[in-house]
């Protein structure tokens, strides 16, 4: 962790006792005890912010965002939750170089999310990354390699691992409760809004467009662009699949230790937006194929109502010869030949402080082993949103090859594996 002058002064004898105090007093760690987090963005990273700064090991020390009207209100409002205003920057750039961040949290646009981890390995921060951590499959890789190469804590923003009945479920397949599994499924089902188009218009002032552009091409701007609608378009986000999918993605991948497949294929269209301005398919079906096994995925984003059997909107179901298990986040249940019920756990789930606290431990204890969900994690599951896209885009099934990571014989699907970075925002080279 970076040392600043003031740490160096608590070191000595002072230090032990004014630890002694401010754990008494503040009921947590010391000030030179605590992991000094810059966060980035003010959507989802308005959550991450909450969420750190109420854990007694970690400061937020800074908030990011290339606008000011989110940037500055979001710094405001944790500072009055701990006191503390941290200080708010346009440009993450910036937070490299400074000794008194540990790490990052990056929750902007998906096609800033690996470049920004990458660059803060580079540059000696830990990193806590949104979900997908990439915008395409090769800079998903790179992450995972600039963490391993700079000793890097990363940890991937698919939360719901920290959840303990998942756990508990994948002991019960482990232990043949539902016999061999041969499908698994992963459901995201719930209501999207329409994104009706729009005329570019200037740039907002207290924006730094150019900034948030990045590594995308040069456009002009436009609300359709920006804050929430990206995710719907294929220059800056990866659709519902690398949206909200990726969560029970994740699960079902979880659930058998999956990884690559070595095929996928996909069915899409534009149903619920059909006629609007949104590029990424509304509705999905993906199938990876796997030796002996086939993982689903189904998106339906123009729903209104929960599916007769189910939870939630969003769940996963897996199959075995002897049975099947259904699970969410807030419990599973296990139904056998005919119906007939099994072992049922409900627990309601809130954002747990778990997986924030974990990223904190590791931090400190540098073993990056014990993460809920390590960056290597995030890129399998990022992975199989970008397959199921490219899948799409390209019209076809498509072999992969898992030890390359890319798709023998077939061009137009390999010049989807990654993009053309804009001049000024190549990513660093490793090594």
């Amino acid at each position: 962790m970076p040392q600043v002058n003031r740490r160096e002064f608590l070191e000595g004898s002072l230090a032990l006792t004014g630890a002694a105090v401010w754990s008494q007093v503040a009921g947590g760690a010391p000030p030179s005890e605590k992991v000094n987090i810059a966060v980035m963005g003010s959507g989802r990273g308005s959550s991450l912010a909450k969420h750190f700064a109420a854990l007694p090991e970690a400061n937020v020390i800074a908030i990011c965002d290339v606008d000011q009207s989110r940037g500055e209100p979001l710094a405001a409002k944790i500072g009055e939750q701990t006191g503390r205003k941290p200080t708010w920057v346009n440009d993450f750039r910036t937070l490299l170089d400074r000794k008194d961040v540990d790490a990052i949290a990056v929750a902007t646009p998906d096609h800033w999310h690996a470049p920004a981890t990458i660059m803060g390995c580079v540059a000696g921060k830990d990193v806590y990354v949104e979900k997908p951590c990439s915008h395409n499959i090769a800079e998903g890789r790179l992450a995972v390699k600039a963490a391993r190469h700079y000793g890097r804590i990363v940890q991937h923003g698919t939360n719901l691992r920290a959840a303990p009945h998942y756990e508990q479920a994948w002991e019960l397949i482990r232990k043949g409760e539902i016999g061999k599994v041969m499908m698994v499924k992963a459901i995201n089902n719930q209501r999207r809004g329409r994104l009706e188009a729009k005329a570019d218009e200037p740039v907002p002032a207290g924006v730094d467009y150019n900034l948030w552009l990045g590594p995308a091409a040069e456009r002009p701007f436009n609300r359709n662009r920006f804050h929430s609608a990206w995710h719907w378009m294929w220059e800056f986000g990866t659709g519902d699949i690398g949206n909200d999918g990726v969560h029970q993605i994740d699960i079902g991948r979880w659930a058998l230790n999956l990884k690559a497949p070595k095929a996928v294929s996909c069915s899409g269209a534009k149903l619920g937006s059909k006629g609007d301005a949104q590029e990424t398919p509304d509705t999905m079906v993906v199938t990876w194929e796997y030796d002996d096994l086939l993982y689903v995925f189904e998106q339906r984003d123009f729903t209104l109502y929960k599916m007769p059997g189910h939870r939630q909107d969003n769940d996963n179901i897996i199959y075995g010869d002897k049975g099947f298990l259904m699970i969410d986040r807030d419990g599973y249940r296990v139904f056998y030949e005919r119906g007939k019920p099994g072992p049922v756990v409900e627990k309601k789930w809130d954002d747990t402080p778990r997986h924030y606290q974990n990223f904190v431990d590791c931090i400190k204890s540098r073993q990056h082993e014990q993460l809920i969900a390590d960056i290597e994690e995030g890129h399998y599951s990022s992975m199989l949103a970008h397959l199921g896209n490219i899948a799409y885009r390209t019209g076809r099934r498509l072999e992969f090859d898992p030890a390359t990571e890319t798709f023998p014989n077939d061009k137009e699907a390999n010049q989807l594996l990654t993009r053309e970075y804009r001049k000024g925002f190549e990513l660093p080279k490793i090594g």
